[in-house]
């Protein structure tokens, strides 16, 4: 069923939404996507204040999760099968012609309105996107050093392969409304400190890198840096707004024409197979990224055996680790493999 074949308007969302619980955060984002694509800025209002009945409700990451929701994803058909279902049912009060064409222009206009809101998205996306990654270079080239001590790695027990360490604070702030990105270090720190406006607006983030804390370069197959991972001392993994990660990765040892190559998820577990093996690891990240990572692995070095270390956690829901590995392998004609004695990274 599409949105297109109930006339829906944005005073009909509170009744419609009564009937379907928040409480679930899948189901809290796919109504999210659907009113977000049906109506978009306008939908958020309806959708926050239905929010606000779970118990669960926290107004700033609402906020943060509405940003988000781009042009591909669920439609507002999906919203109304779950209204639908749940006992809903639309005014079934017969529209005039007259009616019809002003709904039909109604729901056009919205369409023109969303699909110019996505391309404002997108653009900002891209020049927020290249910003962050010049700025990322910057700090991998001019404040990141080969060597230092992290409390991470060593709980671990891993080695430091291709990451960066701190000897200063170095503060990367980025502001999306006046579309710029800034790096403090040192005593510039503290001035960053002082000078942030209370309360910060919504419009400003910053990634802090701490004496102790590494960096890991993540790159596109081309080589280009566009993101850093932080890993600060007690293992905590931050990355900056606007970062690229889809696609990138961080090579662990030499990949000058390699026999064999292990992709891995985080960083640990990559570092613990690249030391028990001496092959060359890709750190994905996430297994959402294991996919996109094993098609660059596989066109970089076509004739290399692709081994897929995977995280594998039964109770996980779906066990992502172990089916995104599964079928980054199959997909790219490697094998995949679940190391038991490897901490989860």
């Amino acid at each position: 069923m599409s949105g297109d074949r109930i006339p829906l308007q944005l005073c009909d969302l509170p009744a419609l939404l009564q009937h379907i619980s928040p409480d679930q955060r899948d189901t809290w984002v796919e109504v999210g996507m659907g009113l977000k694509s049906e109506f978009g800025q306008d939908g958020y209002g309806p959708w926050n204040i239905w929010s606000q009945s779970s118990k669960a409700y926290d107004g700033k990451a609402a906020l943060s999760v509405w940003k988000s929701f781009k042009k591909a994803g669920t439609g507002m058909g999906t919203v109304l099968k779950m209204a639908l279902d749940a006992g809903w049912r639309p005014d079934k009060t017969e529209m005039t012609a007259e009616e019809k064409r002003r709904f039909a222009a109604e729901a056009e206009l919205r369409r023109k309105q969303r699909q110019a809101e996505v391309e404002a998205d997108e653009v900002l996306l891209e020049e927020m996107r290249a910003l962050v990654a010049d700025c990322c270079q910057k700090i991998w080239t001019e404040h990141c050093q080969s060597e230092g001590h992290s409390p991470y790695l060593d709980r671990k027990q891993v080695g430091a392969f291709g990451i960066g360490f701190f000897k200063t604070t170095v503060i990367l702030s980025i502001d999306d409304h006046n579309k710029r990105c800034q790096i403090w270090s040192g005593s510039n720190a503290m001035q960053f400190f002082n000078s942030l406006p209370k309360p910060r607006p919504d419009s400003l983030s910053f990634l802090v890198f701490k004496p102790g804390t590494v960096a890991v370069p993540l790159r596109d197959a081309s080589g280009k840096l566009w993101s850093l991972q932080a890993i600060n001392a007690q293992g905590t993994k931050l990355f900056p707004k606007y970062g690229r990660k889809s696609g990138c990765f961080h090579v662990l040892g030499p990949v000058d024409d390699p026999l064999d190559i292990a992709l891995a998820e985080g960083y640990a577990t990559s570092a613990s197979v690249h030391m028990a093996l001496a092959w060359p690891v890709a750190m994905a990240v996430d297994s959402g990224n294991l996919p996109a990572v094993a098609r660059a692995l596989r066109g970089m070095f076509p004739a290399a055996r692709l081994l897929v270390a995977g995280d594998d956690d039964p109770d996980a829901k779906g066990n992502p680790g172990r089916t995104k590995a599964e079928a980054a392998a199959s997909a790219n004609g490697g094998f995949a493999a679940f190391p038991i004695s490897l901490e989860q990274a």
